[in-house]
Order: structure tokens, then sequence, then C-alpha cells
């Protein structure tokens, strides 16, 4: 038994209006355990694409009517078939067409006349990458589903600890003793600290499994209204907020206005310690992106330790410094992947920190 055998049949759709093209390629992949389907127009291989669900598409570039670009722009658009890859079948000198295809999402191009053997490893190479792709997803669901479940589950029981410490504050409080009382408080302290990290951690599994609504939203306007609603929660700290121009986006305005939430909020606590808080929101522009940037003059920290400012948990300040849960990051992060952007952020200790993030255009 080879290893395609061992891989258990795949199933390929090839997309190519040349007999020549197709007796070759269907030749070589019968032989290695693949089911191929072909479609010899644009709109023929959409039908066959809506009937089955190939592992992989093998396209040709240039067809009447409707040439691949069309084909895998359409296909990439469409979530249900996005994750699909497509390899474009195109001539070795035709750079333009290899440069277009990846900008329209296609995973690799193999160049005429075919070489079998080069053929083969890139399709063996794509659906083993998309196999790898789906365990991971998979694994991530689960572990997110188990988060959910944990916390979700951990909560009933602290919330009855805190109920029963404050009947005890309420009926039992003159007989304590001051240490007694301070053990209480401690305890009450505490599970509160592990009733916000489990009410985040239900909000950073929220972020994964919410229904995305795309929707036109006016950035800056999120920024102020957000801003004004933390400001009115120290209306007597001296705060400078500046903000430039930003641009109206395309998303899901709850998880937006979360990302938002989360990046003012940092900003805000890590400044409480300056006499003159300073804010500035500023907006650069790429020919792709939208790059907001987020810049306080709060307490800093070693910009060595940034990449693990995104993990759950994590912190670079202790919790006497300030507080919080070291999960505000990492949803901002979740919220950007799921708009096609990312964060990045740099700082210096005492001198203050720069969140910045993209957005497609």
């Amino acid at each position: 038994m080879n290893y395609y055998q061992l891989m258990g049949q795949k199933e390929i759709l090839l997309v190519d209006d040349t007999p020549e093209h197709i007796e070759f390629i269907v030749s070589i992949l019968s032989e290695y355990n693949f089911k191929i389907r072909v479609a010899t127009k644009g709109k023929t291989a959409l039908k066959l694409l809506k009937q089955h669900r190939p592992d992989l598409i093998l396209l040709d570039v240039y067809m009447p009517v409707m040439n691949g670009f069309e084909v895998c722009k359409l296909i990439k658009s469409d979530n249900f078939y996005s994750d699909i890859p497509i390899i474009f079948l195109t001539a070795s000198n035709d750079e333009e067409s290899i440069e277009k295809g990846f900008e329209l999402g296609a995973q690799d191009y193999v160049v005429k006349p075919f070489n079998s053997k080069e053929l083969l490893a890139r399709i063996n190479t794509h659906i083993k990458l998309k196999q790898q792709t789906e365990a991971i997803k998979e694994a991530y669901k689960e572990l997110d589903s188990f988060c959910y479940s944990v916390s979700h589950d951990l909560k009933a029981p602290l919330f009855s600890i805190n109920k029963l410490i404050e009947f005890i504050f309420s009926d039992y409080s003159n007989p304590l003793n001051p240490e007694c009382m301070e053990l209480l408080n401690n305890i009450k302290e505490k599970s509160d600290e592990i009733i916000k990290m489990i009410s985040r951690l239900l909000e950073f599994s929220r972020m994964c499994k919410l229904e995305m609504k795309s929707e036109e939203i006016n950035l800056k306007q999120v920024f102020l209204d957000v801003y004004a609603e933390l400001k009115n929660l120290e209306p007597e700290r001296n705060i400078s907020f500046n903000i430039q121009e930003l641009p109206v986006i395309k998303g899901d305005s709850i998880m937006i206005r979360v990302l938002v939430q989360n990046i003012l909020s940092n900003a805000l606590k890590y400044t409480s310690k300056k006499s003159h808080a300073i804010i500035d929101v500023t907006l650069k522009e790429t020919k792709n992106n939208y790059i907001i940037s987020v810049k306080d003059n709060g307490a800093g920290f070693d910009n060595k330790y940034s990449s693990r400012l995104f993990g759950v948990f994590e912190r670079l300040h202790s919790e006497n410094e300030f507080k919080g849960t070291g999960v505000g990051l990492a949803i901002t992060q979740r919220i950007l992947k799921r708009h096609n952007g990312k964060a990045w952020i740099t700082g210096e200790v005492g001198k203050g920190a720069v969140y910045s993030f993209s957005l497609p255009k």
C-alpha cells in the first residue's frame, strides 16, 4: 500500500478547457488514488462545487467566458469554500498571472508543461496543510468549549461563596474578632477577583463564537463615546484625550466597541498614577490597511516582553501596582483576527506605551 492509499481518497476539482491538459493530469492523479472531477468552464466548476466540496482545486488561468481569476475570486469570497486550496495552472513566463493569483487567495501554482512529480508534490503538500489547519481549528474549538464550560461551572459556586460571606458579615460580624473579619474580607476579595477573571474568560470565549454582523462603523465616534463613558467613572482625573480623524470601517459594531473599550481602559489604567495623563489616537494609512495607534504617557513596560502581552492572564505589572485580569489584550487580538486585522504593542518603562492595530480598507 503506497502513501496516497494510506492518505485516503481525496477529491480534486480540475478546471481546464484544454483536452490535452485534462488527459495528462487525470492520467497522473488516477494512479495515486485521487478522485477527479472535471469542469471545462468556470460556471460549470461553480456548479460542481455546490454539489460536492473538493479537497483541492486545480484551476487554469485562461478560459473563455469566465477566466480562472474570476472563478478564484468567487470561491474565496464565500466563507464555506474559502479554505479550499487553489493551485493555478499557468505558463512559466506569466509572472503577472502568478502574482494576481496569489493576491486573489490562491495557495500555489504549477507551470505548463507539467512535471508530474512537481504536480503531485504540490497537491500533496496543500492537502496535508489543509488537513493540519482543520485539525488545529477543531482543537481550538474544543479548547474554547472546554474553557467556556469550566468558566461557566466555576462561576456559580464562587457566587455562592460570596453570598455566604455577605451573610456572615450581616448577621455575625459583631461576635467576630478583627482577625476573623480580616480573613473574611481577604476571602471575599479573592473570590471577587476570580469571578472577574472568569467573566473575562467567558467574554474571551464569546469573541470566538459570536456571529459576525458586518456594518458601517464610524470609528472616531466609537472612540469618543467609549472614552466619555470611561472618563465619567473617574471625573476627578486630569486627562488630555486627543484624537485624529478616523475612517468609517466595515465590521461588527459590538466587537469593535469591546475592542476600543479594552484599549482605552488599558491606557487609562496605566496612566492612573500620572498627575496629567495624555492619550493620543492617531491614524496612518497604507495601500490596503488603516493603522490606528493609541499612545499614552503611562507606566510603560520593557519592550522585550511585548510578545507576551497578548496571552491570556499575561501581565507585566503586579496586581498591587495595577488591578486587572490579564485577559483584555487577548480579547482585542481575537476581535482583530476576526476582522482580518492584527495588533502590536511597543513601550518603554516609565514613558508609556503605544497600542497599534490594523484593519483592512
